[in-house]
C-alpha cells in the first residue's frame, strides 16, 4: 500500500519528478561498488583469466577459485550490477541503456524476410544477460543434449548435464522439488522458484492449454510439453543472476579472486610458434589505459555469443578470409562466427476482451506497485507480468513427445491475454562478421539468417496454428475472450488465416525471442564448424577454452540462460580435471 496520504499529495509532476528520483538511485547504486575502492596486491601471472563476467563467466569464476592455491581474474566490460536488475518487474528496463551492448542485426533478404533489422540486447553488466532477462528457467529437452553427444561430443549427453543443472540449483518451491526430487536441487548457488504473480487471466489460459490435451507440467523434469507455471532465477522475489548467485556470496570472502568490472578485453595474447595462450590485453574503461595481464594455465573466454568470437577474432583465431580481411595475422583458421543461429517468434496474437474500460497506466500506480514490492516482495514487481506461464507443444513435424515450438505470453491481464509460438528448432544458419570501421571495439556485423530455410517457415506456421486454436477455445470465449481477427494491415490483401497470409505476417511482424547461440560451435576437428572440442578447448590452440553459449552446436529447446550456466558448471569442473 502506498504511505499515508501519498495518493492525495502526489500532483502529477511531483510524482514523475519523485519517480525519476528513485529510479536514478535504483538504476545507479550497486552493493558491489564497495569492491572498487579496495585495493589488494595482485600476482604477477594469474592462474586462470576468464573474460566475461555472464551467466556462465561469473560460475566459472564461482568453481575455479574453490581451489584455494589457483589466482583467478575475471575481467567484464561493464559496470556494476545495481539495485534495479534486481527487482524482477524492472528487468526489462536495462534494455538500451549503459547496461545493454545494444546489438543490432543487418538486413537480411530470404523468401520472407525482404530487409530488417532487429534489435538483440545483451548484457553488458556483472552477471551479463543474467541480470538484464527474462529470468526464465527452463533447461531444454533430454533430446538436445543427448543430440548434442551424437553430434560427436562425448560427455554432453542428457544423463552428463543432469548433474550439473542440479549442482547448479536452489530451488525454493517444495512442491516442484516434491514431485520430482529427481530433477531438482536444494543446495546450489542459484536461487530458483515458481513466479509469485499470478492472476485470474492465467488460470483462464492454463484451462484453456488443458482443454486442448496439455497438461500442467514442469518443464524441467521429465515432460516438457504441457504448460507450466514458471520457474524463475529468482529468490525471495529478487533476481538471481549468475552475478548475485555465484559471485556476490564469496566476493569479499575468496582472496585468491579477482574482479575487473569495467575493462574490455581486447586481445588474447597467443604465441604464434607454440600456439599457446599467454594472456589478456584488455583496456580499462575507467582511466583509458590499456594494460596486458598473463595466467600460467588458461585463458577462459565467456563474452557469450556475440563478443567471445568477436575476441578470438581479432586475436587471430577464426575464418582466414575475414582475418585477411582486415589485416589479422591468422593464428588459426577457424569457422568462428559462423553456426549463428536463434529462436524467432510470431508476436502479436492475442484474444481480448470488448467494452471493458481499461484503466490507463499511471504514475501513482506505478508507484503503489514499488512500494507494495518494497513493502512486502508482492504485486506485478515480484515476478513480472508476462513471465506467469510457459507453453510447449509439437506441431505435425515434430518428433512423437518431443516440442518445436515454445510459448511465452506478451500479456496476461483483465482485458486481454496474448502469446506467442516460438520456434524452437531452426534449421537456419548465419554468421557473425568483424566490424568494417573498427574490428576491436565496433559491433559485430550480425547475420542471422532468418527463414533462410522454408522448413522454418512451414513450422512456425503451425505453430500460429496451435496458438489460434488455444486462443479460440470454449474456456476463453466463455470468459469473454474473442480471438482478435483484425488482420495487419500490410497484408490485407490476403485471405486472413491463409498460409500466404501467415507468411506475410512473418515478413513483417516476426522477431527474436533472444537467444543466439552457436558462434563457437563445440565439435570434433572433423567437423568443420566446430571452433572446441568436447572439452571446450579450442581446436589447434593450447591454454584457452570457450564456456558459454556460443559453443551450442544446436539451441535447447527454451530459454538459454539455465544451459549457458550448466554449461559454466560442467567446464568448470573439466578444467579441475585436467589441472587437479
Amino acid at each position: 500500500m502506498l504511505p499515508p496520504s501519498f495518493s492525495e499529495t502526489c500532483t502529477a509532476n511531483f510524482c514523475v519528478c519523485l519517480t525519476s528520483m528513485i529510479y536514478s538511485f535504483l538504476f545507479g547504486y550497486s552493493p558491489d561498488n564497495k569492491y572498487n575502492l579496495q585495493v589488494k596486491p595482485e600476482p604477477e601471472v594469474y592462474d586462470f583469466i576468464i573474460v566475461g563476467a555472464g551467466s556462465a563467466g561469473c560460475v566459472v569464476a564461482n568453481r575455479l577459485s574453490e581451489i584455494n592455491n589457483w589466482n583467478v581474474l575475471l575481467l567484464e566490460a561493464g559496470n556494476e550490477e545495481p539495485i534495479r536488475a534486481t527487482i524482477p518487474g524492472f528487468g526489462g528496463s536495462l534494455g538500451g541503456t549503459e547496461f545493454d551492448w545494444k546489438y543490432r542485426t543487418q538486413s537480411e533478404k530470404s523468401e520472407i524476410v525482404k530487409s530488417k533489422e532487429i534489435y538483440w540486447p545483451r548484457g553488458k553488466i556483472m552477471g551479463g544477460s543474467s541480470s538484464i532477462n527474462g529470468m526464465y528457467y527452463v533447461r531444454g529437452n533430454r533430446e538436445d543434449f543427448d543430440n548434442w553427444a551424437r553430434m560427436g561430443n562425448p560427455g554432453w549427453s542428457y544423463k552428463d548435464v543432469l548433474p550439473y543443472f542440479i549442482k547448479s540449483e536452489n530451488n525454493l518451491d517444495p512442491t516442484v522439488v516434491e514431485k520430482n526430487p529427481d530433477y531438482h536441487g536444494t543446495g546450489g548457488y542459484l536461487s530458483v522458484q515458481t513466479n509469485p504473480f499470478f492472476t485470474e487471466p492465467a488460470k483462464i489460459a492454463i484451462k484453456a492449454f488443458q482443454e486442448k490435451g496439455y497438461d500442467l507440467i514442469d518443464a524441467n523434469a521429465a515432460k516438457q510439453l504441457g504448460i507450466t507455471r514458471t520457474q524463475i532465477t529468482a529468490g525471495n522475489n529478487s533476481r538471481s543472476s549468475t552475478n548475485v548467485a555465484f559471485i556476490r556470496p564469496i566476493r569479499g570472502e575468496r582472496k585468491n579472486l579477482f574482479i575487473k568490472s569495467q575493462s574490455f578485453a581486447t586481445k588474447i595474447l597467443i604465441d604464434t610458434k607454440t600456439k599457446k595462450a599467454r594472456g589478456v590485453e584488455y583496456t580499462s574503461q575507467k582511466t583509458g589505459k590499456t594494460q596486458i595481464v598473463m595466467a600460467s594455465k588458461e585463458v577462459i573466454v565467456s563474452g557469450g555469443v556475440i563478443n567471445s568470437p568477436q575476441l578470438l577474432m581479432v586475436s587471430g583465431v577464426g575464418p582466414c578470409e575475414e582475418l585477411k580481411k582486415h589485416k589479422i595475422e591468422v593464428i588459426k583458421n577457424l569457422s568462428v562466427g559462423k553456426n549463428l543461429h536463434d529462436h524467432v517468434s510470431a508476436p502479436g496474437l492475442s484474444a481480448k476482451k470488448k467494452n471493458i474500460k481499461i484503466h490507463p497506466k499511471t504514475c501513482e500506480k506505478d508507484m503503489e506497485h514499488f512500494f507494495t514490492y518494497l513493502s512486502k516482495r508482492e504485486g506485478p514487481l515480484s515476478g513480472g507480468k508476462s513471465g506467469m506461464l510457459t507453453g510447449f507443444v509439437a506441431t505435425k513435424f515434430a518428433e512423437k513427445d518431443i516440442p518445436d515450438i515454445e510459448f511465452t505470453f506478451d500479456r496476461i491481464e483483465e482485458n486481454e491475454i496474448a502469446f506467442k509460438p516460438i520456434l524452437l528448432t531452426p534449421k537456419n544458419r548465419g554468421h557473425l562478421a568483424l566490424n568494417d570501421k573498427d574490428p576491436v571495439r565496433g559491433q559485430p556485423l550480425l547475420y542471422p539468417g532468418y527463414f533462410t530455410e522454408k522448413f522454418d517457415v512451414q513450422r512456425l506456421i503451425a505453430g500460429i496454428g496451435i496458438t489460434i486454436d488455444i486462443l479460440n477455445s470454449t474456456v476463453m470465449r466463455n470468459n469473454d475472450f474473442i480471438f482478435d481477427e483484425t488482420p495487419l494491415a500490410a497484408c490485407q490483401s490476403f485471405k486472413f488465416n491463409t498460409y500466404e497470409y501467415w507468411v506475410c505476417y512473418l515478413r513483417h511482424k516476426f522477431n527474436t525471442d533472444f537467444h543466439p547461440v552457436g558462434t563457437c560451435k563445440m565439435g570434433p576437428k572433423e567437423d568443420h564448424l566446430a571452433v572446441v572440442d568436447s572439452r571446450l578447448k579450442v581446436h589447434g590452440i593450447e591454454g584457452l577454452r570457450v564456456i558459454d553459449a556460443s559453443i551450442m552446436p544446436a539451441v535447447t529447446r527454451g530459454n538459454t540462460n539455465a544451459p549457458s550456466i550448466m554449461i559454466g558448471e560442467k567446464g568448470s569442473d573439466m578444467i579441475k580435471d585436467d589441472w587437479l
